[in-house]
């Protein structure tokens, strides 16, 4: 069987998140099966090629446009075709079509380029569109499968569930770097639906009774929700316990989740939330949201807080930091449940699915 691949959008530079995500379970797929061929589809040539392994993949490129996808029509067939983001080609769809849905967070969070009404709902009836249309759905959590049940109306035998792995952060060498004694850590983009804003008001709170201590935040911090968390951290006196380091190397990464009191990462919104088992791989505690995925990623490995809530995020940094004991026994829950999640596992699931579809 030829399976095609839809590798779009493709981190060349610094792969994160979606870009992530697509790559990685693309390299797994090709890394562990021995019996299919791949064509991988990009738009435009790659500056950094995909280093996936074995000779049974070849690229293959579609152009840009608007309508680059409908050029699939034209190019070399594929049995089953993959599409890495719930967007099929508008008037056409091949014989078999998989589309994997990671979150819908554009709904509540629009970014900028959906801040225009009738784009928002253009992309809505687009993906509800693709998502009856495909053969199958790939759902990258049960939160995600609920709500694509929920929002789209696509029956629940349609769509299965394949979580996604993780990156094994820290077996890369350490990058030293000035830290403060005792600190708290959130690793992401600096956007509303991570929920940055009230990390910092928990930490406000923690502050008053634990005054030795730093939040660090890992992450671009520019645009008008950055501004606003700089002016609360002002408001509030701060400024010298929160520390904004910006993006961090693999090599940064390490040496800093390694350090950390634990990670907090209380999203609004995530579809998976590489974090949460990069942090318990490293072996600190991780304090995360008990809404989307992030509680079922968490599991009982975790101290799960409702993100709304500051007090809460602020009291389970209170535990972290006023109970030693219950810190070992998150890391070794963590420890044990991050074996749960792996690339290589998610790869194999989504290779059978796509082998099997019309089984």
């Amino acid at each position: 069987m030829t399976i095609g691949v839809i590798l779009h959008p493709y981190g060349e530079d610094k792969p994160a998140g979606l870009a992530r995500g697509i790559f990685e379970f693309t390299r797994a797929m090709i890394a562990n099966d021995t019996e299919n061929d791949y064509i991988i589809f990009v738009k435009k040539t790659p500056r950094v090629m995909p280093d996936f392994p074995g000779r049974q993949w070849r690229l293959e490129l579609l152009g840009e446009g608007r309508l680059w996808l409908r050029r699939l029509k034209t190019t070399s067939q594929a049995d089953v075709y993959l599409f890495n983001t719930p967007v099929l080609p508008m008037l056409w769809k091949p014989k078999r079509a998989v589309v994997l849905a990671w979150d819908y967070g554009y709904l509540m969070f629009p970014p900028d380029s959906l801040q225009d009404s009738l784009k928002k709902h253009f992309v809505f009836w687009y993906q509800r569109r693709s998502l009856r249309r495909a053969d199958h759905v790939i759902a990258v959590s049960d939160a995600t499968r609920r709500e694509t049940m929920r929002l789209f109306g696509v029956p629940p035998e349609k769509i299965s569930v394949v979580h996604c792995g993780y990156k094994k952060i820290c077996d890369a060498a350490e990058t030293p770097a000035a830290l403060p004694e005792k600190f708290f850590l959130f690793i992401g983009v600096i956007k509303e639906r991570k929920n940055v804003m009230n990390i910092v008001r928990a930490f406000s709170l923690f502050f008053k009774t634990h005054p030795g201590y730093t939040l660090v935040i890992g992450g671009n911090a520019a645009g008008a929700y950055a501004d606003a968390i700089r002016e609360y951290i002002a408001k509030e006196g701060i400024g010298d316990s929160v520390r904004f380091v910006g993006h961090l190397n693999d090599g940064q990464l390490s040496y800093i989740y390694r350090r950390a009191q634990a990670l907090v990462f209380p999203s609004f919104v995530e579809g998976f939330g590489y974090p949460v088992l990069e942090a318990m791989d490293c072996s600190i505690p991780v304090i995360t949201s008990n809404q989307s995925s992030l509680a079922e990623v968490g599991g009982d490995a975790a101290l799960l807080v409702d993100p709304h809530d500051p007090a809460s995020i602020a009291a389970a940094m209170s535990r972290i930091a006023d109970e030693p004991g219950l810190r070992e026994d998150f890391i070794k829950k963590g420890a044990a449940w991050k074996e749960n999640f792996s690339w290589d596992k998610a790869g194999n699931e989504l290779t059978r699915i796509l082998t099997n579809i019309d089984k």
